[in-house]
């Protein structure tokens, strides 16, 4: 299957547009803060890099990863993580720390589950995070995800086992 990447996706503050090289630097910047890698291994320059160049050159069809422009400033992204042959995918988000509280990732994050469903035939998408991540929890619950279970000592951060909880939402539950 060949999906088309599209050119961007509009919500009503935001664009989304698929990740570019030009990203890098940005990403690099506000994932390297203490507090925004806090539930996650630290991130390196290189690292991030790997991780940006790995998005940029996956096919479309396997990662799907837009970043997200506010007021033409590139200030974080989402991206979807492609199963076709089960029609699901992994939803993950990062945003820069000086825009949190502001109801971005939500709103961005409610398109990239509607262009997954709508566009791409997806049936379920899903988002995992450590346990203690509240807000990242708040983001699920407020779009609608559903709760499906806690995976004990289940990933290794910063040399500790750590607990992840997972959402999800259904196609069927998306369009109610």
């Amino acid at each position: 299957m060949n999906i088309k990447k599209p050119e961007y996706i509009q919500t009503k503050r935001l664009t989304l547009r698929p990740i570019e090289i030009q990203d890098l630097e940005i990403i690099q910047n506000y994932s390297i803060d203490k507090e925004w890698h806090r539930f996650l291994d630290f991130h390196t320059k290189e690292s991030v890099k790997e991780f940006v160049t790995k998005a940029i050159n996956s096919p479309w069809e396997e990662h799907a990863r837009f970043s997200i422009i506010l007021d033409k400033k590139m200030i974080g992204g989402v991206g979807l993580y492609i199963e076709m042959k089960e029609k699901r995918a992994e939803i993950g988000y990062s945003l820069s720390k000086n825009y949190w509280g502001k109801g971005i990732i939500p709103e961005a994050v409610a398109r990239v589950i509607e262009y997954g469903f709508e566009d791409l035939g997806l049936e379920k998408i899903f988002a995992q995070t450590d346990l203690r991540n509240t807000p990242s929890q708040g983001v699920m619950k407020k779009i609608g995800m559903t709760k499906e279970g806690i995976f004990r000592k289940h990933a290794i951060a910063q040399n500790k086992r750590r607990d992840i909880i997972y959402f999800s939402i259904l196609k069927s539950e998306w369009k109610k």
